[in-house]
């Protein structure tokens, strides 16, 4: 928003506020933004470094699959790996001894998530 409202009232920076909005908004992937740059600075309209072109997603898209991405991390940081031995100890528990699942959490020592996974509970 802000760049759109500066965007009427600025001369050497106009064409950078449009790459800006245009990325932004979705129009324009990041790997086109920076050749927007680029190519400015090869022009001889901007100054500054040339950059590779690394994002090849629009903003929306990048954000999306950054998102997906960092939850995959969390469910693996997160995830609890319970032997087959032992679910099947858990199993055994609840059936012959109707043990509860706090009582079996507390038992084995996993939390009462992992316990209903294992029994396969809703």
């Amino acid at each position: 928003m802000v760049a759109k409202a500066m965007l009427k009232y600025t001369v050497k920076k106009r064409e950078d506020l449009r790459i800006a909005i245009e990325y932004l908004e979705g129009r324009m992937t990041g790997d086109e933004a920076i050749g927007a740059f680029n190519d400015e600075v090869r022009i001889g309209r901007r100054r500054g470094n040339m950059h590779d072109q690394t994002l090849p997603h629009t903003r929306k898209e990048g954000l999306r699959l950054s998102k997906l991405e960092n939850a995959k991390k969390a469910r693996a940081a997160y995830a609890v790996n319970v032997s087959l031995e032992v679910q099947e100890q858990i199993l055994n528990d609840h059936r012959e001894f109707k043990l509860s699942m706090v009582r079996l959490s507390k038992k084995y020592g996993y939390s009462t998530h992992v316990i209903r996974r294992v029994l396969g509970a809703p």
